[in-house]
């Protein structure tokens, strides 16, 4: 693991922009060595060009190492750090004595970005799909909308539809939904998709989807089709 660190000649972190020295501590076994050291000046290079490239050959020297710890970083040079993909932490005094701290605390934050990423892949395993109902022509789906959202999985009717509705072949597809979704209109159309809504006894509503079945390699004509 590799952290860097700007400072001044007393060895404390400074902000970015004044003058002082890179330092690049290295973790070898269970102790940090201070390496590779080199001058940084980027007040020095007036201008927002000569910033960027300033802050791009930082960004070379520093290989493959994007942890830095410095006293304060703000503005274009803090986005343009985030952007080239470096973790800042801000620290007083002398970076050294808060590298463990920093290594502690970047694995916790690795650990919660990998759990976040799992929950969203479960989540999205867990998303309910229209049924495949068959027929005499295959196309034809179904999806109670509304017994869906009440089994409480935090979905809405477009994050349930809308991928199903661009990537699936289809001729029919049925949904039973509460109310008719207001993105119909735009997103069906935009898909050249068409739709007809029939009111349901229990006060619910019927949303027949409609495409084109030549396009989707299913005959035309068919009565299962609608």
């Amino acid at each position: 693991m590799h952290i860097a660190a700007i400072v001044d000649g007393n060895g404390h972190a400074i902000p970015f922009g004044e003058p002082g020295t890179v330092i690049i501590y290295t973790l070898a076994g269970d102790r940090w060595k201070a390496g590779d050291a080199f001058a940084f000046e980027p007040g020095g290079h007036p201008g927002l060009a000569s910033l960027k490239d300033a802050i791009q050959t930082l960004a070379a020297k520093l290989g493959d190492c994007r942890i830095m710890l410095l006293r304060d970083v703000r503005g274009f040079p803090r986005t343009m750090l985030i952007e080239l993909g470096f973790t800042l932490w801000s620290v007083a005094g002398d970076p050294a004595d808060q590298l463990d701290n920093v290594m502690q605390l970047t694995a916790q934050a690795a650990e919660a970005a990998a759990a976040a990423v799992a929950a969203n892949r479960a989540s999205a395993s867990d998303m309910a799909v229209p049924a495949f109902l068959g027929g005499s022509c295959a196309g034809i789906y179904t999806i109670d909308i509304s017994q869906v959202q009440g089994s409480g999985t935090g979905h809405n009717s477009k994050d349930i539809l809308l991928p199903f509705l661009q990537s699936t072949p289809f001729t029919r597809l049925d949904i039973v939904c509460d109310h008719v979704p207001k993105w119909f209109p735009g997103e069906l159309g935009a898909m050249k998709l068409n739709f007809s809504t029939t009111p349901l006894e229990d006060g619910r509503w019927l949303i027949s989807v409609r495409s084109d079945a030549r396009r989707n390699g299913h005959r035309s004509g068919c009565s299962s089709c609608g």
